[in-house]
């Protein structure tokens, strides 16, 4: 019997594998490349270590400076290729593809629904975990199932039914998405990619995409826009060491060179508290905090 070999490294630097370029060490880093290895990483990430956390694309979040203790297991090298059809509608893709790949796959071959996600860094596991969205949809409504993980190793297919789809958060808390079965509409090619271009050239107009960030900071508040009121409260450009309100879009919090995780979350603390003292309104954290 051949014995497995999965890609495992102690201290792990983290900030390399995060959009915002922040974060400390983990104690342990397996990165998986199939599903045998997968397997086995999520069996002995559990029996090292009692904290295990999944990293996908390393969008949507923030890691303490101190790093964190115990494993962390990062998709980013999983599968990457894997799109396929499965049915006129209907594509498999793997859980380590760039979403970005997938939205301009499904694109050029017809398939439209995706193009909303357009511009939004990650991962395909990491995207549907959180249940990303845009102007227009989110992931979660074009899942028909998934293959997940469980820490012991085990594999099990979950209807979309199955699972709760939040704004921006799902249920599958310790589960690793692996692979997901999605439901498009057939267009026209030209027709999706002119969508997923009209969608792309908004984001690249109003928000800061060239600059490192964890993408929109905070959740929008019910009837309203989480940007429009930091705006509001006069703190576009306001800065703590290197970490800033962007000037272009006021939930985005950027990174202008050296910003630390305390920078951050100092930012983010002054930041709830103006809009809190001008507008009444609690500001609450879209991008998950690994601290």
């Amino acid at each position: 019997m051949s014995v497995l070999t999965v890609p495992l490294r102690r201290n792990e630097p983290l900030a390399r594998y995060t959009t915002f370029g922040i974060g400390g060490t983990a104690d342990w880093f397996f990165e998986p490349r199939t599903v045998a290895e997968l397997s086995e990483a999520c069996r002995m990430a559990h029996s090292l270590c009692t904290e295990v956390r999944i990293l996908g694309g390393g969008s949507n979040l923030l890691i303490s400076d101190a790093g964190v203790r115990g494993a962390v297991i990062s998709m980013r090298r999983f599968e990457t290729r894997l799109i396929e059809p499965i049915a006129a509608t209907m594509v498999r893709v793997s859980a380590g593809v760039r979403l970005a790949r997938l939205v301009r796959h499904c694109a050029k071959h017809g398939l439209a629904g995706l193009e909303c996600l357009a511009g939004i860094p990650g991962t395909v596991g990491g995207a549907i975990a959180m249940n990303a969205g845009g102007i227009g949809g989110t992931i979660g409504s074009l899942v028909a199932w998934l293959d997940v993980m469980h820490p012991d190793g085990a594999m099990r297919r979950l209807s979309a039914e199955e699972v709760a789809w939040g704004y921006r958060s799902t249920n599958l808390g310790e589960l690793v998405v692996v692979f997901a079965g999605l439901r498009l509409t057939p267009r026209p090619v030209e027709e999706v990619v002119a969508q997923l271009e009209r969608t792309l050239s908004c984001k690249r107009t109003a928000q800061p995409l060239t600059m490192p960030s964890a993408g929109c900071f905070f959740r929008n508040p019910a009837g309203d826009y989480a940007g429009r009121l930091v705006d509001q409260a006069g703190l576009k450009g306001h800065r703590v060491g290197g970490a800033m309100v962007s000037r272009k879009h006021a939930n985005f919090l950027v990174n202008r060179g050296g910003a630390t995780a305390r920078d951050v979350l100092e930012l983010v603390r002054q930041v709830r508290r103006a809009v809190l003292e001008r507008f009444h309104v609690e500001l609450q954290n879209e991008v998950h905090c690994w601290v």
